[in-house]
């Protein structure tokens, strides 16, 4: 008979309710405990912005003619192409906040800032480095901004809110303020307007921080402690271990843009594949090469894996010669890698000097605009022209589509044309021709080798409008 062992048994089976019960009355005092931690760390500033955000959600889920528009924006962000991104980054926070919650760097009182974190960085700055035009740049402008002195102000700011009454009325009231500065700056006859309001904008942000200030120094040691440093660190810590997800996904967004827009205006889809694998192979990382490798390429047209490899060989080749530049006589021109710098003193930047037609080389700078206006604005540009060794003619040109705020641009170029006569030339140039160029009326000079002008051309299209072209030309027979 095994009757003790059964009755053993049956007893531990009439013990599992129990044990059940008691478990889950552990997992739920910790979740309590927990969800009150966190609720006790929303300040009364992020209370406010989120009954006003309910709020305005619920008014655009009521209000007819926006609730269609709710519906259409869900369902566009809810498309996989976004979202599957967006799980995959929130997966890989999941990872840094395990090694910090490991090494004892973050617990649950910091959830709330982690969310936030999530939210305005992590899922924004996948955006920006998606969005920006230059690869490099944006990722490296988001290194920079991760710790800065407007971010230790914004903590500090933070650090303690008003009574919950007094955010309410502020929010919404601080909001317009700040809008109405933003709208002001967008034309030229509100420039009054828009200093009232920076002023009071910058008063208003004075205020916030000179409360936080003072309720610090009031909490004494209470606010020098590990918590709150934790609560500042975290998401810097946070923001450094996410870089290498920036880094990979710019990769990939850089490869996914390139491969479908040289299969749409580039090379006969059958080549994708292999071009992709010439650029994981020879290109890599460097996105700057890849974005020449497919302007190039929608260029040249190759047609088969030959012509298709010879753009790439010839690209890298062209790369070397730039890392280590040709002497180009004065008789001749100017390097082509030293004049697309000329204009770097005045913050200009070109793109590469790359072939255009057979024999005919080119680079310039992205048009500035000059104004703040709805319509037409003025603008001005950069432009080198040359051969492939050789840079033969640097202009400045200024188009003037708003004649009313000429003065200004013409101001600017009038800088700028002597930047690059002093750059392209000499500083002697400058003072020979300088009042000259300060006059603005057409002109043309010899300098060695070549020759300098100032030439106006009128627009047919636009009342009163025009262009200015400042023209320094060398080597050319």
């Amino acid at each position: 008979m095994s009757w003790p062992s059964d009755i053993r048994r049956l007893e531990f089976i009439d013990e599992i309710p129990s044990w059940i019960e008691a478990v889950a009355a552990k997992v739920e005092t910790v979740f309590i405990d927990r969800m009150d931690s966190f609720i006790a760390s929303i300040s009364n500033r992020e209370w406010a912005s989120l009954i006003w955000l309910g709020a305005f959600i619920v008014w655009v889920a009521y209000y007819k003619p926006t609730r269609n528009s709710l519906g259409q924006l869900l369902k566009t962000f809810f498309q996989p192409v976004l979202i599957v991104p967006l799980l995959i980054a929130a997966v890989y926070a999941t990872g840094e906040i395990h090694l910090l919650d490991r090494i004892g760097w973050w617990s649950i009182d910091n959830l709330k800032t982690t969310v936030l974190w999530l939210i305005t960085f992590a899922f924004v700055t996948m955006f920006e480095v998606a969005m920006a035009k230059s690869r490099k740049a944006g990722l490296g402008k988001i290194t920079r901004d991760i710790v800065t002195v407007t971010g230790v102000l914004i903590f500090i700011t933070e650090l303690y809110s008003f009574s919950l009454p007094v955010e309410l009325i502020a929010l919404p009231l601080v909001t317009i303020i700040y809008l109405m500065a933003e709208m002001a700056k967008l034309k030229p006859e509100h420039v009054a307007v828009a200093k009232l309001f920076g002023y009071l904008s910058a008063l208003i942000g004075f205020s916030y921080f000179g409360f936080s200030v003072w309720k610090s120094v009031e909490a004494g040691r209470e606010a020098a402690t590990w918590a709150v440093a934790l609560e500042f660190l975290n998401p810097v810590m946070l923001s450094v271990g996410f870089l290498p997800f920036l880094y990979i996904w710019r990769t990939y967004v850089a490869y996914n843009e390139t491969f479908t827009t040289i299969s749409v205006f580039g090379i006969d889809k059958s080549l994708v594949s292999y071009a992709r694998w010439l650029a994981i192979i020879h290109i890599r990382s460097d996105l700057d090469l890849l974005e020449r490798w497919r302007k190039s390429i929608r260029w040249s047209r190759p047609a088969n894996k030959t012509e298709l490899k010879t753009t790439l060989t010839a690209l890298l080749a062209l790369k070397e010669r730039e890392a280590a530049p040709l002497v180009v006589q004065p008789r001749d021109g100017w390097s082509p890698y030293l004049a697309i710098q000329f204009m770097a003193g005045m913050s200009v930047e070109t793109g590469y000097y790359h072939q255009t037609l057979e024999d005919e080389w080119f680079a310039q700078s992205a048009m500035r605009e000059l104004g703040n206006g709805f319509g037409l604005n003025n603008n001005l540009a950069y432009y080198v022209n040359g051969t492939e060794h050789a840079v033969t003619s640097v202009k400045i040109k200024l188009n003037i589509n708003d004649p009313a705020t000429a003065e200004a641009a013409e101001n600017l170029f009038t800088a700028q044309t002597m930047h690059l006569l002093e750059q392209a030339v000499s500083f002697n140039a400058v003072k020979r021709l300088s009042p000259q160029i300060a006059s603005l009326k057409p002109f043309e000079a010899d300098i060695p080798f070549g020759a300098v002008s100032l030439r106006r051309d009128e627009f047919t299209g636009i009342k009163g409008g025009y262009d200015r072209v400042f023209e320094i030309k060398r080597g050319q027979s």
